[in-house]
């Protein structure tokens, strides 16, 4: 397996004390540099030192060309100037005058740059990663996995009934719970990949280099992990201990797409699959999840929202992970609402939280795709029979 650390880790980690050194001399990093891409094939040297020096993104092998055009450059450099310069000038001379890499640049202390820039990405609550630096980084491990022509895996993960544990707890209890989901999140891709809050109840880890079977492994693992760990309400004084699963899901490029886009929303479509069947489980991405047994039945049936009133709405098709139905109210695409079907007179509805993933104008109303995110035990076990039931079409 890839033993690739995260960039940040990396060039903190390792990079970090040739940066103390009062005086950089070209010939002394130059050194500190090859020892430690000799020692660390993966880590990337070159391309995390320029990164560090000046924000600017290249390939490895173009940063270690750079390199080897800068030292001929800090070298005239000197001989013009007659005396020994620091590194860190020279560079900056390379890159405006020379490279012409950077144009308004800005001197501020790296430790200041860092603390702010760590503001602007991280998640207040977990300290992981926030979603405004996922969508930057997953664009950016795409475009490097396809020219390395390395796989490229993300797994979302989404805590189960987290709703039920902030209705009965407290929603200081909720954040107590995604506090330690994170820790267990991150320690358990340590070396492989990044950790990010994806949003609510939701996490998302990017791991580069690493095929299906065995960021399957290290899933597996996390979701154990979840299960068995002695959760702490924060919220009570005694700090009692709660039971908490997870779900996950797992795209991989280029076996499951090609964009960055598509590996999310494929990684998305697996944690539903994980969602809807049974909960506290791992799901890779397949084709077949698009080919479930999706029978046309009508089914009445009530939409709870927001609002006071029910509406009445008539199901089109029903799987087990999706429902298309018809309604007269107008829902917005990924809200999520409580479908209450009626799959047998004399009993009670069957109730079914589900997410808007497409609507479509229809006569007095619209037409609406959704993905089950959530049923009750009780009422998954009537839902499943009922579908098996049905013909195939």
């Amino acid at each position: 397996m890839t033993d690739r650390k995260p960039d940040k880790e990396q060039r903190q980690l390792r990079l970090n004390e040739i940066f103390e050194t009062p005086h950089m001399k070209v010939a002394t990093v130059d050194e500190a540099l090859m020892s430690l891409a000799e020692a660390h094939p993966g880590m990337e040297v070159y391309r995390n030192y320029f990164y560090l020096l000046t924000h600017l993104e290249f390939e490895e092998s173009d940063a270690v060309r750079h390199w080897n055009e800068f030292k001929r450059y800090h070298a005239k450099f000197e001989k013009d100037l007659g005396y020994s310069i620091d590194t860190r000038i020279s560079t900056l001379s390379y890159f405006i005058n020379e490279n012409r890499q950077l144009q308004n640049p800005k001197i501020i202390e790296m430790k200041v740059f860092q603390s702010t820039q760590d503001q602007v990405i991280l998640d207040d609550l977990t300290a992981l990663y926030n979603y405004r630096h996922f969508r930057e980084r997953i664009k950016g491990e795409m475009q490097a996995a396809k020219n390395r022509e390395e796989m490229l895996s993300l797994v979302i993960i989404d805590i189960d009934d987290f709703k039920h544990i902030n209705d009965d707890y407290g929603h200081l209890a909720g954040d107590g719970i995604l506090r330690q989901i994170a820790v267990l999140v991150k320690s358990g891709f340590t070396n492989h990949g990044e950790a990010f809050r994806y949003g609510g109840e939701e996490f998302a880890v990017i791991v580069p280099g690493v095929g299906k079977q065995e960021v399957y492994e290290l899933s597996n693992k996390l979701c154990a992990r979840i299960a068995a760990h002695p959760f702490v309400n924060e919220n009570s004084p005694a700090r009692h201990e709660m039971s908490v699963t997870a779900s996950l899901g797992i795209a991989v490029y280029p076996h499951d797409c090609d964009t960055s886009d598509a590996l999310i929303g494929n990684a998305d479509k697996a944690l539903y699959t994980a969602k809807g069947t049974g909960k506290n489980i791992v799901c890779l991405y397949s084709e077949n999840q698009r080919r479930a047994k999706r029978p046309n039945i009508t089914v009445p049936g009530e939409l709870v929202s927001f609002r006071t009133e029910r509406d009445q709405i008539r199901t089109l098709n029903v799987s087990k992970g999706g429902i298309r139905f018809f309604c007269e109210q107008e829902l917005a695409e990924d809200s999520v609402v409580e479908l209450k079907l009626g799959l047998a007179k004399g009993y009670d509805p069957v109730t079914v939280l589900s997410r808007i993933v497409n609507r479509s104008p229809d006569a007095d109303g619209f037409v609406y795709g959704s993905v089950v995110v959530e049923i009750n035990k009780r009422d998954r076990v009537r839902f499943n029979l009922f579908v098996d039931s049905l013909p195939d079409e």
